[in-house]
């Protein structure tokens, strides 16, 4: 059915204008213009994600929204269902927030700080959040048990006979990462002491609408909310905005941390100590983009996002005391 005749059939909602906005291996999004002129978000899943991951991420919003907080609000059904199930695909109808995108390369420290300020505040939200136990639990698995998956895909990739760029890539990601592991457990029980709550799952830039002065005006795509580290969360958010493949913006990052800070935070002196060893440790197990290559479809913007990942987590490994001692610097 085409979508000006769901949206009318299932929404009363006739569509004067609609305009793709992205598209991935794992959901389409559109904005939708009314003819009564309100907007909408209209995101189509593939089966690639979990409904539980869906409606996890519908019961934050619900959560946050009577906060006060910028997240997507669901527009039902005549049905009064949040998620419309119709030709083997699943719509989400959402009220459209307005604001833009803005890229790396032209953000600064007002928006670093507008950043953190905002990851504080759904920290500290969240923390009470009812039901965070229930949530997707991402805990990994430590080096005893990840490295055989990392041998595994590591056979995959050498028996090829015709060997491409990103091929000669894994290799040396996959042996990388297994070099490491076989001397550095990376398990998370070794993190217990630290925080764990209810968090977005995918705090970065493409998740994050700004007003015209630079401020956070709006949060998206909640479909990764899990129960995991806030300070993981954190540590994720600084290393995709602050490091682009060969350098670090010690300014970027001190100014997330402030924002962070800012809204007083909820972590504790040992997860600011400890969130650059977690990141690492969970890069080294993560096989995001690799797994995906190898194990279906090859899909450019994976295959870089691995790539992203693999410098990141080698820098990271190079210069993990000076990072430590960044952050302990920054928020002591």
């Amino acid at each position: 059915m085409e979508m000006r005749q769901l949206l009318h059939n299932h929404y009363r909602i006739d569509v004067a204008r609609a305009e793709l906005l992205t598209t991935g291996r794992i959901n389409r999004t559109y904005k939708v213009t009314a003819v009564d002129g309100l907007l909408y978000c209209l995101k189509v899943y593939s089966d690639a994600v979990q409904e539980k991951h869906i409606f996890d991420g519908l019961e934050v919003t619900t959560y946050l929204a009577p906060l006060g907080f910028p997240v997507p609000q669901v527009v039902v059904t005549l049905d009064c269902l949040p998620l419309l199930r119709f030709d083997q695909r699943r719509y989400l109808l959402l009220k459209f927030i307005p604001g833009r995108n803005i890229s790396r390369r032209l953000i600064g420290p007002a928006e670093c700080f507008s950043m953190g300020k905002m990851l504080g505040s759904l920290h500290q939200s969240l923390r009470n959040f009812p039901t965070a136990d229930r949530l997707l639990n991402t805990l990994w698995k430590g080096s005893s048990a990840s490295l055989p998956r990392v041998f595994d895909l590591l056979k995959i990739v050498q028996a090829k006979e015709n060997r491409d760029a990103f091929d000669i890539f894994a290799i040396n990601s996959l042996t990388y990462r297994i070099q490491v592991m076989q001397s550095l457990d990376v398990a998370p029980e070794q993190f217990f002491h630290l925080a764990r709550q209810a968090i977005h799952g995918d705090y970065h830039l493409d998740n994050i609408i700004f007003d015209a002065h630079g401020d956070v005006s709006g949060v998206l795509d909640f479909d990764q909310t899990c129960y995991a580290f806030p300070s993981l969360e954190l540590m994720r958010a600084i290393s995709f905005t602050c490091f682009d493949g060969q350098d670090f913006n010690y300014a970027w990052a001190k100014a997330i941390l402030q924002g962070y800070q800012d809204v007083g935070g909820n972590l504790s002196p040992a997860d600011y100590l400890e969130m650059p060893r977690l990141w690492y440790c969970q890069l080294l197990r993560g096989l995001f983009g690799l797994s995906e290559h190898y194990h279906g479809e090859a899909d450019p913007r994976q295959d870089e996002a691995a790539q992203g990942r693999h410098h990141t987590m080698v820098w990271l490994g190079e210069n993990l005391r000076e990072i430590k001692e960044f952050v302990w610097t920054v928020t002591q």
